[in-house]
């Protein structure tokens, strides 16, 4: 990995820049600045429908996909709840529409048959909220203990339909079981957490500013992985599908992996994306071990790096 690759494919011109994205099988969702949820295909490599256009061009904060349903979380609006044609010429059509408040940029998850998102209560905690899919009932759980914290990115985490969530004072909620008790409050720096990455060994935070905080699931033991102040602030984060690896993009539109072991860069990767990497997804093997990165340069790469 000491040679750095070539990206295998961009695709380009996804409108204001892409956010976010979903894999399906060998289909690539891509959600844009621009309120619109493009599908593209991973083999034929071509735009092969526009799912789902939001009307006031809201910017698309995640996409999910669950029971044949594609879930488009609109910043600030709602969870658009799609269901997906029987015939690839037919229009995804609208099932359910979950409102939502305006949270920061955080994302909504999907576990199981629950849909997750943000919000905060009347008292300004910030608030876990969940809803069956089959069930159009929100219940909510209070995140922490302190107001006016507003949680900033969340990730599924290990068993028991815990979540990783990422909080604007610097610190990582873990919230376990169907109550969504928030069991721990783990405090890393005093950035907000931007992005939050969780495998079955390690959890992972990154932040406006290094370093990346990666911190042990058996001890909870906190390391510091190191990176150039130029690269800004780190911005979409993961795990290699053997967790040996973090895979990390930043605001200057860099991406780079680092050993989990040595907390040392492995190969970095800076001349494809000109600003922000929004997303980043590392398949698992059955999948060749693809790497996606979406960009807010309009940019979507797909990579090899093993």
């Amino acid at each position: 990995m000491s040679k750095p690759p070539k990206p295998l494919f961009v695709f380009f011109g996804v409108e204001g820049g892409a956010t976010c994205c979903h894999v399906d099988g060998k289909k690539l969702f891509v959600g844009s600045l621009k309120g619109k949820v493009s599908k593209f295909g991973l083999e034929s490599k071509v735009l092969e429908q526009i799912v789902y256009a939001d009307e006031k061009e809201r910017r698309v904060q995640s996409i999910g996909f669950a029971d044949e349903n594609l879930f488009v979380h609109i910043r600030g609006h709602a969870i658009i709840q799609l269901k997906k044609p029987e015939e690839k010429s037919k229009e995804w059509s609208v099932v359910r529409t979950v409102e939502v408040d305006d949270v920061g940029f955080c994302n909504s998850l999907l576990i199981g048959q629950s849909l997750l998102f943000a919000s905060s209560d009347n008292e300004r905690f910030p608030m876990l909220c969940s809803t069956s899919l089959s069930d159009f009932r929100v219940e909510s759980f209070r995140i922490g203990d302190t107001a006016d914290n507003t949680p900033m990115h969340m990730t599924r985490g290990e068993g028991e339909g815990e979540v990783v969530i990422g909080m604007e004072d610097g610190r990582l909620a873990i919230s376990k079981g169907e109550n969504r008790l928030c069991s721990e409050m783990l405090k890393l720096g005093r950035e907000p957490v931007f992005c939050v990455a969780s495998c079955s060994k390690w959890m992972a935070a990154g932040c406006a500013r290094a370093p990346i905080f990666l911190v042990s699931r058996e001890d909870k033991n906190v390391r510091e992985v190191a990176y150039p102040p130029d690269s800004a602030g780190c911005s979409a984060i993961t795990f290699s599908p053997n967790c040996k690896q973090i895979l990390a993009g930043f605001w200057d539109g860099s991406i780079r992996v680092f050993s989990c072991l040595r907390l040392t860069v492995l190969l970095a990767l800076s001349s494809t994306h000109s600003s922000s990497i929004t997303s980043l997804v590392w398949l698992p093997p059955e999948d060749e071990e693809l790497v996606i990165a979406t960009s807010s340069d309009a940019t979507v790469s797909l990579w090899k790096l093993r």
